[in-house]
């Protein structure tokens, strides 16, 4: 674990730098340093960085469709109508929240979660304990945004609300499967965090990518400057944004006592009875 922390660390130190502050150089220097998000998954060779919507599964021998019918709006207007009893707090036509709640309860979204917590994500790549190559993609926020959106520094929280409310508008109430490759549409991932109105989203320190128009895996929109590496070439300390840690599969069980030691484990990831009960669930069948 301590390894997987040092390659973070030297990722952070290699892609943060400098620059002089514009127009006058004698002001001297802003320096950036990188904000990286987390999500780790059990097998780094299956798993595709693309939300649960837009998955495709093979029906036939080289014959694919769609997993779902995608009719977004349709599928979170009937989560709300099962679960707003369970969650009375939240107004029905809050949709940008019952997004965020469906997408924790395992309904197929547009979002992808990621984490502020590097630890919360080792412990996701490695609870599943097969015996198979897991990882722990990191997103250079900070990066991010300034290259797809031209934001430099932190993004505001008025912009934010901004670019979510215009999505779930233009892409998934109207449910128009038209191309939107029209300027006037949100076309890369957005990144916000959501209120935590929900005590696992606090636990998991969530992060939400929400996908815009292009429906495409995260990795399609990144070029080769973009892959961050312990390597850097000092061009392009501007332009890291993703990377993936790599995991051994039989590295996981060794993993996950350590995270236990650390106090990450079910009951911190999954708060409440739930977690509690896959706490004592695994605590004693190691016996």
């Amino acid at each position: 674990m301590q390894q997987y922390l040092d390659v973070i660390e030297n990722l952070k130190s290699n892609y943060t730098y400098s620059v002089n502050i514009a127009p006058n150089p004698n002001l001297g220097q802003q320096t950036y340093i990188p904000r990286f998000i987390y999500r780790g998954h059990g097998n780094h060779t299956d798993y595709k960085l693309i939300p649960g919507i837009f998955r495709w599964k093979e029906i036939s021998y080289g014959h694919y469709a769609s997993e779902y019918s995608q009719l977004e709006h349709n599928i979170l207007c009937d989560f709300i109508s099962e679960a707003c009893r369970f969650m009375p707090s939240i107004p029905v036509d809050n949709i940008p929240e019952w997004l965020e709640v469906a997408q924790h309860f395992g309904v197929p979204t547009r979002l992808l979660d990621f984490t502020q917590n590097p630890l919360v994500a080792l412990y996701f790549a490695c609870s599943d304990l097969q015996d198979v190559e897991a990882s722990v993609c990191i997103i250079n926020e900070a990066a991010y945004n300034k290259i797809f959106f031209g934001q430099n520094g932190l993004v505001s929280a008025t912009d934010s609300q901004y670019c979510v409310t215009k999505i779930i508008m233009d892409e998934v109430m109207q449910q128009n499967y038209l191309s939107h490759d029209d300027p006037q549409y949100i076309q890369y991932p957005w990144i916000y965090k959501p209120y935590y109105t929900e005590e696992r989203m606090n636990m998991q320190s969530s992060v939400f990518m929400l996908w815009g128009a292009q429906r495409q895996e995260l990795t399609h929109f990144m070029k080769t400057e973009h892959w961050m590496s312990n390597e850097v070439d000092p061009e392009n300390k501007e332009t890291g944004i993703i990377a993936h840690i790599l995991i051994p599969g039989n590295k996981k069980a060794e993993i996950i006592e350590q995270l236990n030691l650390c106090g990450v484990n079910e009951k911190f990831i999954y708060p409440g009875l739930d977690g509690v009960g896959r706490f004592i669930k695994k605590k004693y069948s190691a016996r």
